[in-house]
């Protein structure tokens, strides 16, 4: 081999690991779309990073920031300055009784002027109340956010395992057409050799036209139910993205009575709702405060251009009191409505709260009821299938009839979609348990569950 030919190979094996070593396996392309299966957790932290709800809430943290520092500039003192020119049409004179003329000017006609201030605030119980509500209303934002998110990871948890049993009962309804696609060649052979009569191969068509018609629907439903889960974790909406079975989730131990306890304990919107009543009590503060007085203290410098003045420059300080005696009954309209905002924002609390409560025994009991159906629905499998089987020996033998081969086909088939819905119910009611106490950020942290081997059966899936 030439040196140059040798060359030529090294430098094309070496291009080869360049890209596999610039793009990782499970990468993203270039427009963000995940070119590996999904798995959930990955689906939430995508959630969590593009959902458009979640951007949303963020921006509104950095306006309950912006609020934070404009109330602390109440501690602050104030810093003005100001200048002007002035001109008159005539310089202004005043009469006086004495001396010649009568008349003297204190001003130029055309002058500058300028003045500069500083104040701060000695006392206006405004400002503290005013600082501590906002803070109040930073926090109440970020827990927003951490609810908001926690909402976002149900529906993610939802539109998941909907998607994943959606593509099932793809699945099904494609066994179901193979099957009856079976029925039907067995038929027509029967009727061929002159055992059974048309009517049977007629029922058979009529029966897999049934069957194509589901696939269609299921088969649609796939691509409508993935493509909401792509718009809730920010992926393109057309895009097929791919999903790993999930299996792993933890529902939290205890009992009912502890769930619920944990709920009170942890939920973010619970915390925020007590962040909104205690930034309710500081604005009932923050109105009362209409009816104190203020003290200040201002210095200054001011200068005014003026041949007539002895001083140009002049340095003053200020010890002042503000006090709105009579505001037209302003102040106790406020005082009011700071009252029945809180009574608002406690009864919304109290709300709350109760629904918590709700959240959880619904979480606990449909967590109990699926575990169950799962069971149920995995033996009805187990004895449809042989169902079926039955009914085809006895079919091929002439003891049964093909309205008993359908029969049992529509049974099976129904009892893998009742499987195949308790399943992933169960699933969906541990996001729900785990969104019920606080604890649905577990989603986003927790390791992937590795798929499932793929079945290598052709006509009928591993019994469940």
């Amino acid at each position: 081999m030439s040196l140059r030919r040798l060359s030529g190979h090294l430098a094309t094996l070496l291009g080869v690991l360049w890209l596999l070593l610039a793009v990782p396996a499970g990468a993203e392309n270039n427009n963000g779309t995940p070119t590996q299966p999904v798995s959930l957790g990955e689906a939430c932290r995508r959630a969590w990073k593009e959902n458009a709800n979640l951007k949303v809430s963020r921006l509104q943290e950095k306006v309950a920031d912006q609020e934070v520092v404009r109330a602390r500039s109440g501690f602050l003192p104030k810093v003005n300055t100001r200048l002007d020119q002035t001109i008159y049409d005539d310089p202004v004179k005043y009469k006086v009784a004495i001396g010649p003329g009568g008349t003297f000017s204190l001003l130029d006609r055309n002058y500058w002027e300028s003045q500069s201030t500083i104040e701060q605030t000695i006392f206006d119980l405004s400002v503290p109340a005013r600082y501590r509500k906002a803070v109040l209303g930073r926090e109440a934002a970020k827990l927003d956010t951490y609810a908001t998110r926690d909402d976002i990871f149900l529906l993610t948890a939802q539109l998941y395992f909907q998607t994943l049993r959606a593509q099932k009962l793809v699945t099904t309804a494609e066994q179901e057409v193979v099957q009856l696609k079976d029925h039907r060649r067995i038929a027509q052979d029967l009727y061929d050799f002159g055992v059974v009569t048309y009517n049977d191969v007629l029922q058979a068509q009529v029966a897999l036209a049934d069957a194509q018609q589901r696939l269609i629907s299921a088969r649609n439903s796939v691509v409508n139910t993935r493509s909401s889960l792509n718009k809730v974790i920010g992926v393109e909406v057309t895009h097929t993205t791919r999903l790993v079975e999930e299996t792993g989730i933890t529902a939290p131990p205890g009992s009912q009575g502890e769930a619920t306890e944990a709920a009170l304990r942890s939920r973010n919107d619970l915390k925020a709702a007590a962040r909104r009543v205690e930034q309710g009590e500081k604005g009932i503060t923050e109105a009362q405060a209409g009816y104190l007085p203020r003290l200040y203290a201002q210095g200054g410098h001011y200068y005014q251009q003026n041949d007539k003045s002895l001083h140009d420059h002049q340095y003053f300080a200020i010890f002042g009191l503000q006090w709105n005696l009579f505001n037209g009954l302003d102040t106790k309209a406020q005082v009011s409505q700071a009252r029945e905002k809180l009574e608002q924002l406690k009864v919304q609390s109290q709300d709350l709260s109760q629904q918590v409560q709700l959240d959880v025994q619904n979480a606990y009991l449909a967590l109990k009821e699926t575990a169950e159906r799962i069971g149920v629905t995995k033996e009805a499998v187990v004895q449809g299938e042989e169902n079926l089987r039955l009914n085809e020996e006895r079919y091929k033998e002439q003891v049964g009839t093909a309205t008993d081969v359908i029969d049992a086909q529509t049974l099976l088939t129904r009892t893998r979609v009742n499987y195949y819905n308790a399943l992933y119910d169960h699933q969906f009611a541990k996001a729900q348990m785990l969104r019920a106490v606080g604890k649905i950020n577990d989603l986003a942290e927790s390791a992937d569950s590795p798929a499932p081997p793929p079945s290598r059966h052709g006509r009928r899936p591993p019994t469940p």
